[in-house]
């Protein structure tokens, strides 16, 4: 059985150089990081595959470059499945047209042939916080 801190802080260090490659547009690494099964679902809503995302990243489709990244303390750790949410925030240009982003996200990760690599990921826009309304109450409100 392996040690779960271990495993979170090999996760942690996963995402980190999974957002280096996705800023620097490193097919080679994301490549390896990806399962041939990945999907990844963009804050938008729109889905990629794990070939269709490279090939955007190759083509300069979908560039990250002034995204950072700023993963939370917990990562979850099941058996061979790691779970791990932090916030993305920065610009995303999508053909050439910048979009903020605001955004919390979930990766998950799972050990596949000794090693883990990602196999879903999902970014979701922070709503912004109304005037007037304290913190507690907005968050309730976009509970789902």
């Amino acid at each position: 059985m392996s040690d779960a801190r271990a495993d979170a802080d090999t996760i942690r260090a996963l995402e980190h150089q999974r957002f280096c490659a996705m800023r620097d547009g490193d097919v080679d690494v994301l490549d390896a990081l990806y399962t041939d099964e990945m999907l990844y679902t963009h804050s938008n809503a729109t889905r990629d595959t794990k070939a269709s995302l490279l090939a955007k990243i190759q083509n300069q489709e979908l560039r990250c470059t002034d995204v950072l990244h700023h993963p939370e303390d917990d990562v979850v750790i099941i058996g061979d499945t790691a779970v791990a949410a932090g916030q993305v925030i920065g610009t995303v240009y999508v053909d050439g047209i910048a979009f903020k982003q605001c955004n919390r996200a979930v990766a998950v990760w799972t050990r596949q042939y000794g090693r883990w690599r990602l196999i879903a990921y999902q970014s979701t826009p922070i709503p912004p916080v109304e005037v007037g309304t304290d913190q507690d109450d907005q968050d309730r409100r976009n509970t789902t």
